[in-house]
């Protein structure tokens, strides 16, 4: 079966293939940082200290943020504009690029805001939205699936 050809509403196959990658590496090096933050912390001699790998998780992750911001901006472009004037899918699509830009300020102000009390709130509630973003990418993907008769 042929892959239909892209339209304002369809992205091409490079387009979701980038999608795929950026997002994938995005939440594997997210979910990557939480498993070594939380449950392979060495003891040291003042107590638990950070894994070797950890900080490197975590710049693997800034690096695919910022790819990811970038695709953001090319979708805006691409599509997300030109399927807003179509009237299909608004109410995914809306939910799915608020919680991209929710993931995106929580990110922002984990990294500049210095408050302690803060990045206790901030560091769950980015983890969790970044843990289930896949789930509200994939309803918004697969939707139409659902609505046929």
């Amino acid at each position: 079966m042929q892959t239909p050809p892209a339209t304002p509403l369809r992205l091409g196959s490079r387009t979701k293939l980038t999608i795929a990658l950026v997002g994938a590496g995005l939440w594997a090096s997210g979910g990557l940082w939480l498993i070594f933050h939380y449950y392979l912390r060495r003891p040291g001699p003042w107590g638990p200290e950070p894994h070797l790998l950890e900080p490197w998780w975590l710049r693997l992750h800034g690096l695919f943020a910022f790819a990811a911001l970038w695709l953001i901006g090319l979708l805006c472009g691409l599509h997300i504009i030109r399927a807003w004037q179509s009237g299909r899918r608004r109410w995914s699509g809306s939910v799915l690029l608020t919680w991209l830009l929710a993931l995106t300020l929580s990110g922002y102000l984990l990294i500049y805001a210095g408050d302690d009390g803060a990045w206790g709130l901030l560091s769950p509630t980015h983890w969790i939205a970044g843990l289930a973003l896949p789930v509200i990418y994939g309803f918004h993907r697969l939707i139409r699936f659902l609505r046929r008769p």
